[in-house]
């Protein structure tokens, strides 16, 4: 499956945040590096008070009362007629000023499909008049994300490092291992994440922007282990400097036949 084509106008929204996947569509995980040596300051934190929220699944695919697999009609039946339209290789973008929604044909068992029915798969908002699940939205703090999803009592000691150790990619907020490990792991399993990508900054705090992002398998496998070719969800938050959200997006990965 590929994410909607062109990263122009109407995509520029479901692209803004996209530094987890380094380019539009594609099913791999990347960290911007820039190919330097990347450390991050060997500070032991304190561990926090246990979080009692909720880590990220699928019923957190919403925007208002947009939800994911919504067909086109459904969408305009409650956000009205766009005002751009996109379409490409059997993906199509419906954009409303600061908010972007993307659908993928999909057959009746929501796998990607050119003789299917267009699904919402994605939305993506820089506006603070859209609010996503847990009440989030452009505007809103870290602190505001971390109080409404889970996060490990001693995630900030939780470095996200390349395999020989010798780059500081991030933290992980919860999880042992990502998407990238799939491989490497061969789990049946559900697979849930969240971390803080730097982007490739050293840390937070000389990064001019940095991504919280989370990811969820649920588990329902086509094999006997989790692979790229299931279906998948990911929720980002892009972050300034100071703290404060600038954009959100989530992305629904159908399974692949």
């Amino acid at each position: 499956m590929r994410r909607l084509g062109k990263c122009k106008a109407a995509v520029a929204l479901l692209c803004i945040t996209a530094t987890v996947f380094s380019a539009c569509g594609k099913r791999t995980e990347a960290v911007i590096t820039d190919g330097e040596d990347i450390t991050d300051s060997s500070v032991e934190y304190p561990t926090l008070e246990q979080s009692h929220a909720d880590i990220f699944t699928y019923k957190d695919l919403k925007m208002g009362n947009i939800t994911y697999l919504m067909t086109e009609s459904q969408v305009k039946a409650i956000l009205g007629k766009p005002s751009e339209e996109t379409e490409n290789n059997n993906e199509k973008i419906y954009s409303y000023n600061e908010m972007s929604v993307g659908f993928e044909k999909l057959d009746d068992n929501n796998r990607p499909d050119p003789n299917g029915v267009y699904k919402v798969i994605q939305v993506a908002s820089i506006g603070n008049d859209d609010k996503f699940s847990r009440d989030l939205r452009v505007g809103d703090t870290v602190d505001d994300i971390l109080k409404m999803y889970y996060r490990d009592a001693d995630y900030q000691n939780h470095l996200y490092m390349s395999e020989d150790k010798t780059m500081t990619y991030g933290k992980l907020l919860y999880g042992d291992f990502t998407m990238a490990e799939l491989n490497k792991v061969n789990t049946k399993d559900p697979v849930a994440y969240g971390m803080i990508n730097y982007n490739g900054y050293a840390n937070i705090e000389t990064a001019e922007s940095y991504n919280i992002e989370f990811t969820y398998f649920d588990g329902s496998y086509k094999g006997d282990r989790a692979t790229m070719d299931d279906d998948f969800a990911t929720l980002n938050f892009e972050v300034d400097n100071k703290g404060k959200i600038n954009a959100i997006s989530w992305y629904y990965y159908p399974e692949q036949k």
